[in-house]
């Protein structure tokens, strides 16, 4: 007994190695994240998809083309979505067992909206269309050997991130698809593409975007057409240098609609 007692507590800070996001702030109120370790109310309070993903566990480039991509590992809708104006953040903190995000574990964060058409809470996964809202790889050379990454920055802020709401967006239901890519083991030694390479955090939050918008999101994705594992930007040694200037940050542009929102706004 003591010996299975010893080698399940050797193994806990491996299974609850990563992070999620805990924390949801939509027109400044304050909503639990969904938690797949903890039993609870939160499958009646959060408009964070639900997962099977207990321990955070990261997903690889060779699941880039299947359902398990679109939101976590066992992604399943919300039954509550969060109003949110036009024009302000969401705000989303990761943390799990007392660290926000690893702080080895450097990538880009990336954000990325979709119209449920409909109320969320019954959209099919497979029929949401994503446009990428906003993204931010490599800042600079500082701090690390591999040089300083939005990853970075997100620890920085308490382990949180915001996310701007076009100004001029549609109201409607929305999933917000907030991901972090770590780079850490992305590169095999050999050059080749490794199908555990790459590791992908994604993460979905149901939105009900208030105000008088009138742009509508076209020209959207399914989510398991964003990346390819051969990418440049799922493939790079971030070990070999602090200096990832021109780093290709994966996934398609940033939506049209969302620079011409940032426009907008100045």
């Amino acid at each position: 007994m003591f010996a299975k007692l010893t080698l399940l507590l050797s193994t806990l800070p491996l299974a609850l190695g990563h992070s999620l996001v805990a924390d949801i702030w939509a027109n400044g109120v304050h909503y639990n994240g969904w938690d797949p370790n903890t039993a609870g109310p939160y499958r009646v309070d959060t408009p964070g998809w639900y997962t099977t993903n207990i321990g955070g566990s990261p997903l690889y480039p060779i699941d880039a083309n299947q359902l398990q991509i679109i939101c976590a590992r066992g992604g399943s809708n919300a039954n509550f979505t969060a109003p949110v104006a036009a024009g302000s953040d969401v705000r989303l903190r990761w943390w799990q067992v007392n660290v926000a995000w690893p702080e080895s574990h450097h990538g880009p964060v990336i954000d990325y909206i979709a119209p449920c058409n409909g109320p969320c809470s019954r959209v099919d996964p497979t029929t949401l269309k994503f446009v990428k809202l906003a993204q931010r790889g490599w800042i600079n050379n500082s701090t690390y050997q591999e040089g300083y990454w939005a990853s970075d920055e997100l620890i920085a802020d308490d382990g949180s991130w915001n996310v701007r709401i076009p100004v001029d967006l549609a109201p409607g239901e929305y999933v917000l698809r907030h991901e972090i890519i770590a780079l850490h083991v992305a590169f095999t030694g050999t050059g080749a593409y490794s199908p555990s390479g790459a590791e992908f955090y994604p993460q979905c939050v149901n939105l009900n975007v208030t105000g008088s918008g009138t742009r509508s999101v076209v020209g959207g994705v399914d989510a398991r057409e964003l990346y390819r594992g051969d990418k440049p930007g799922l493939t790079l040694d971030i070990h070999a240098t602090n200096d990832h200037s021109g780093y290709p940050i994966p996934g398609p542009p940033v939506w049209t609609g969302a620079l011409a929102a940032r426009q907008l706004a100045a």
